[in-house]
């Protein structure tokens, strides 16, 4: 009979992260002092020096393995606001100081975070960048959308497939999301108040 054998790593296979602990986590951020870059609405740590996203928004955002990468290989991935002159990170490296359960337990407490006393739903404007039928999609570059968001371009799930049919990409949008579920609950055609361009 003919065996089945696996070689090398498993089919499906994906590099996951162990569970870590989101508050050793939070002292391994004061350890290294992220602070000194990035801003934690709702924490107590001193106002940043430089400018580095905001973080209490990123946590539902991505899964943790992109928040170790992130840290581990700053340049795998960086917004065009953020890059330097020659494309890549700012960001300090810290594969040479942070141990890896430091890694482990930092990347637990950035991806547990969510803006704190965001109000339940939120109105916001940006133009419309693609539309995503398939899996209830729609991508949308806004500006920041205060005390929840910086500016950025990103995918948000509709509450209805409908809402999709009521507008198109390069279209100027006024939308409300639910803050919790992230999901654009409502949506329409707005006069455009400034050109935007995708980022």
């Amino acid at each position: 009979t003919e065996r089945a054998v696996e070689t090398h790593h498993p089919k499906g296979w994906r590099f996951t992260m162990p569970k870590g602990d989101p508050v050793k986590g939070k002292a391994v951020f004061e350890k290294f002092e992220c602070y000194y870059c990035h801003r934690v609405r709702g924490e107590q740590f001193p106002d940043p020096t430089e400018t580095a996203p905001e973080l209490s928004q990123m946590g539902a955002m991505h899964p943790v393995e992109f928040f170790a990468e992130s840290i581990m290989n700053p340049n795998a991935v960086v917004p065009k606001s953020y890059r330097e002159s020659d494309g890549k990170s700012p960001m300090t490296n810290f594969t040479e100081k942070m141990t890896v359960k430091e890694l482990i337990d930092v990347s637990a407490y950035v991806a547990s975070l969510r803006p704190k006393d965001a109000p339940k739903t939120i109105s916001a404007e940006g133009q419309v960048v693609a539309l995503v039928p398939e899996s209830s999609e729609i991508v949308v570059s806004h500006a920041e959308i205060k005390g929840f968001m910086d500016a950025m371009t990103m995918g948000y799930k509709v509450s209805s497939p409908s809402m999709l049919k009521t507008v198109k990409p390069g279209d100027t949008v006024r939308f409300i999301i639910d803050t919790e579920k992230r999901l654009i609950t409502k949506i329409s055609k707005a006069q455009p108040t400034t050109q935007r361009k995708p980022q």
